[in-house]
């Protein structure tokens, strides 16, 4: 029993330096260049995945929807669990089918954790160079990637646009 302890004595003061802990151990950053994890949470209460938001998708009927959707002077508003509002659908024509979703709340992420509120250059960091169009009618300049249609809205003082709009479209 003396030879045990005496060798665990020896072992424990051969190290050269202090021990490490995981707390302690240096490790690189086990997330560089993996960008599809900021900003996604479980706690996140809507996500945009696979070409639809709240199983709602560009196409689809609108009377399948009328449980999430509040009209609101041609187009139906989204409402989420607490009766926000998230967004917005805009119909074909006949008004009876869907032909796009705008996202505007921050509330709502996609798989690539982009959201209302990120910066130009938090989206650039997400999915890669971008150039967004010329600014539309209503000052919005939109980059799409993916499906995903991406309204970018910033002052002319050289402070960062930011996203205002997500677009789900066929």
């Amino acid at each position: 029993m003396y030879r045990l302890a005496l060798l665990l004595l020896v072992l424990c003061a051969c190290s050269d330096g202090p021990p490490t802990t995981p707390e302690t151990r240096p490790v690189e950053n086990p997330n560089a260049g993996n960008t599809a994890i900021y900003d996604v949470d479980a706690d996140d209460p809507y996500e945009i995945g696979d070409g639809a938001f709240l199983d709602m998708r560009p196409g689809a009927p609108v009377a399948t929807f009328r449980k999430l959707l509040k009209e609101d002077g041609g187009r139906y508003n989204i409402r989420g669990r607490r009766r926000d509002r998230l967004g917005y659908v805009l119909t074909d024509a006949s008004g009876e089918t869907i032909a796009s979703i705008h996202v505007t709340s921050p509330d709502v992420v996609t798989q690539n954790g982009i959201r209302v509120g990120l910066t130009q250059d938090e989206l650039r960091e997400r999915i890669g160079p971008i150039t967004p169009g010329a600014p539309g009618p209503d000052g919005l300049r939109c980059v799409t990637q993916d499906a995903l249609t991406y309204c970018l809205q910033g002052p002319a003082d050289g402070t960062p646009a930011t996203i205002v709009e997500i677009v789900l479209q066929p």
